[in-house]
């Protein structure tokens, strides 16, 4: 199983939009009409092992998690999670509980005391369990998915956030996407 690298693996297109900072839902919305978040679950989870050890949660895996598809122009192209440790969610991160249907960058990209450590990359192969679980979401996903991931903090805080780019390789073009997938 590959794990997650500092290393930025893909070209083109797609290497520049996992490596671009700041906002990927700004940057998302400049490629289209319509860019909506969908909502999918949020609240007191089970956080993997993975996600335990990138936020120093140790103990009872709990947290508390967001699942959300970022859309644009009604096409589905990330499938983001964002994990705290569930203490974290009722302070420093308490923000998050209430954003609806917003996207998660109107809490990172516009409050102050935030900082963002390193992006980490990776792919997602055929049989994992996470490209699974996004093509019952939506229909079209290629079989390997790339993602990044980056923990924001916040007051000692750490939000992990992941975002999988769902969208086929040729819809990544640089500096505009054009959306060829239906959902």
């Amino acid at each position: 199983m590959m794990r997650w690298t500092p290393y930025n693996f893909a070209q083109g297109g797609m290497g520049r939009w996992l490596q671009a900072t700041g906002s990927l839902s700004a940057r998302l919305a400049a490629t289209g009409k319509v860019f909506s978040v969908q909502v999918l679950r949020q609240g007191r989870m089970p956080l993997t092992e993975d996600e335990a050890q990138a936020l120093g949660v140790a103990g009872p895996r709990l947290g508390y998690v967001r699942e959300v598809l970022l859309k644009v122009d009604g096409v589905s192209v990330v499938f983001a999670r964002s994990v705290t440790a569930h203490a974290h969610s009722l302070g420093a991160w308490r923000s998050v509980r209430g954003l609806g249907t917003r996207p998660l960058a109107n809490v990172l990209f516009t409050r102050s005391g935030i900082t963002r450590q390193a992006m980490q990359y990776r792919q997602f192969g055929p049989h994992s369990a996470l490209l699974r679980q996004v093509q019952q979401l939506c229909a079209g996903v290629p079989r390997g998915l790339s993602a990044r991931r980056s923990v924001f903090m916040r007051q000692c805080a750490p939000l992990l956030v992941m975002e999988v780019f769902i969208a086929p390789q040729a819809a990544w073009r640089w500096p505009a996407a054009v959306w060829q997938i239906t959902d």
